[in-house]
């Protein structure tokens, strides 16, 4: 089936550190898109002590993947408040067998993925971006000490994720090259993929982003 004219339903595909969450985020507040991140979903899980957040908790904190299912059942949620319409899903899929997943309940729904971005980046500038990251754990905003240092009036409330920490950052660019780079294949097969450069200035990558996908 071929992406209807329009659609926007992208999946970004990309090792952590590479700066998905940021061109979402630009993406969103630029065309309406929703922001849908399984990563935030689990944080907020976890965060809130929930049965779900607490049976993450272990994997996350250890740079693992989160098992299939706990993160299906995410994806799905999130997918089914937004009626499946216009949307980036970020941190989903993370295997093959997610993304058949994910293709069968598109399939029921009448509807398609209509592109996959995969973020291209070298292992080390993965590692220098994640170990200088910081977060503000009250609002979840990204900050990074060289580029986007955190304001002075939020100090007490900026954080280093334990999975920012460098040999938790190696484990999970195994990881990723293991079990998610596949995909990459994946949608290229189905000429859904589409490389952008992520080494760029998040200005420029995100102009190649409108330009490739031809969003205005």
């Amino acid at each position: 089936m071929a992406p209807e004219k329009g659609a926007h339903r992208i999946v970004f595909l990309g090792p952590p550190g590479s700066g998905k969450g940021t061109q979402a985020r630009l993406l969103m507040s630029q065309f309406g898109l929703e922001h849908i991140s399984t990563g935030a979903m689990l944080r907020s899980e976890i965060e809130s002590g929930t049965p779900l957040g607490l049976q993450a908790q272990g994997y996350i904190e250890n740079g693992q993947l989160a098992p299939d299912q706990l993160v299906r059942t995410l994806a799905e949620k999130a997918l089914k408040t937004h009626d499946c319409q216009q949307f980036i899903l970020d941190g989903y899929p993370r295997t093959v067998q997610q993304a058949i997943w994910l293709c069968e309940f598109m399939d029921s729904r009448s509807i398609t993925i209509s592109a996959a971005v995969n973020f291209i980046i070298d292992r080390e500038e993965v590692v220098a971006r994640l170990s200088q990251r910081r977060i503000n754990y009250r609002t979840g905003e990204n900050f990074h000490l060289s580029d986007k240092p955190p304001p002075q009036d939020q100090s007490e409330y900026i954080i280093t994720r334990k999975d920012d920490q460098p040999d938790a950052i190696r484990k999970r660019l195994n990881i990723y090259h293991e079990r998610t780079h596949p995909l990459v294949d994946y949608y290229s097969d189905k000429k859904l993929l589409v490389p952008v450069d992520a080494k760029a200035s998040f200005t420029e990558v995100n102009e190649q982003i409108c330009n490739l996908l031809k969003l205005e």
